[in-house]
């Protein structure tokens, strides 16, 4: 293989992962820690993705006076569960790489008055008090300030100017 056909390859790969992040990510695969026979034999895998971490940035006013939101940051750790043929856990599961999103969230939302109250989303739910060092998916916690929300130290001097 000649120079430049090696160089085309890297760089078409470079490509694709770029525009195909999806694609890059790696998933769990019962493949790489069970051999054919105990897979045969009824050992499964589960991939459970957990969020370990979620930051707010700085809340910001869009789409009408009222509206609020924030961009958020979720680190979710994805944990592959190896189960051997009696369904007991296997010392085999292991854990990818953390991925990284990031999403913008309203926060808040216009009311008739010109005011705004607190927006929830359909698939918010208050985090159970159980899960104070670990947060699960279904409970994406919701934005936890008033509406409005105090303007920034940033804001105020961007207003004077």
């Amino acid at each position: 293989m000649s120079r430049a056909s090696g160089a085309t390859i890297v760089f078409a790969t470079v490509v694709a992962v770029g525009a195909f992040p999806r694609v890059a990510q790696a998933e769990c695969f019962l493949e790489s820690v069970a051999s054919a026979t105990e897979i045969a034999a009824g050992w499964t895998i589960h991939e459970d993705r957990r969020i370990v971490k979620q930051v707010d940035g700085v809340t910001y006013e869009r789409g009408g006076r009222g509206n609020w939101f924030v961009d958020r940051e979720t680190t979710t750790l994805p944990m592959c569960s190896v189960f051997d043929d009696l369904v007991g856990y296997s010392l085999r599961s292991y854990m990818l790489q953390p991925v990284v999103a990031r999403t913008t969230v309203q926060i808040c939302q216009a009311t008739a008055d010109g005011g705004s109250v607190p927006f929830m989303q359909a698939a918010t739910n208050p985090r159970p008090p159980d899960t104070a060092h670990e947060v699960y998916e279904s409970f994406n916690r919701p934005y936890a300030g008033s509406c409005p929300p105090p303007r920034s130290a940033s804001d105020a001097k961007r207003k004077l100017k």
